[in-house]
């Protein structure tokens, strides 16, 4: 066994079983591959790898005794939808984000310089004196 799958297991009775995840670090469950992801995420994870890695696959999934068949989509069916003060409430937040967004100073430089290319782009005559006289014109070649 190598010793990054070990990280995993534990013996019990001679036998290795899988630790429990719970009384696991993050570093030891990223050193086996993992990442961290939502219940939801990785139950569709689970419904692509169980389809043959195909998204069409699990949308047109028949085993619907499965327990993760409701869910397959990516978002649960379970869940209540927002109420009308949650989604004022994600309006507001948007709305600030958004002043916020526009009051931040340009990344990309003054506006002095806006519109201007960053490296002037030569005249088509001017090919071999922009480059030291090393390039060869049309009329220069053989």
């Amino acid at each position: 066994m190598n010793g990054e799958r070990a990280i995993g297991l534990e013996r019990r009775d001679g036998h290795d079983v899988g630790r429990d995840p719970r009384n696991m670090t993050p570093d030891e469950l990223m050193s086996l591959g993992h990442v961290r992801m939502s219940a939801q995420q990785a139950l569709r994870l689970r419904c692509i790898d169980c389809s043959g890695a195909s998204p069409v696959e699990v949308r047109l999934c028949t085993h619907v005794q499965c327990p993760a068949w409701p869910l397959r989509m990516g978002r649960s069916p379970w869940r209540a939808p927002a109420s009308e003060a949650q989604l004022a409430q994600v309006r507001t937040l948007a709305a600030r984000r958004a002043v916020a967004a526009a009051n931040q100073p340009s990344r990309r430089g003054s506006d002095a310089t806006a519109g201007v290319a960053a490296t002037p782009v030569p005249a088509a005559g001017d090919i071999g004196q922009t480059h030291g006289g090393a390039g060869r014109g049309a009329e220069d070649r053989p």
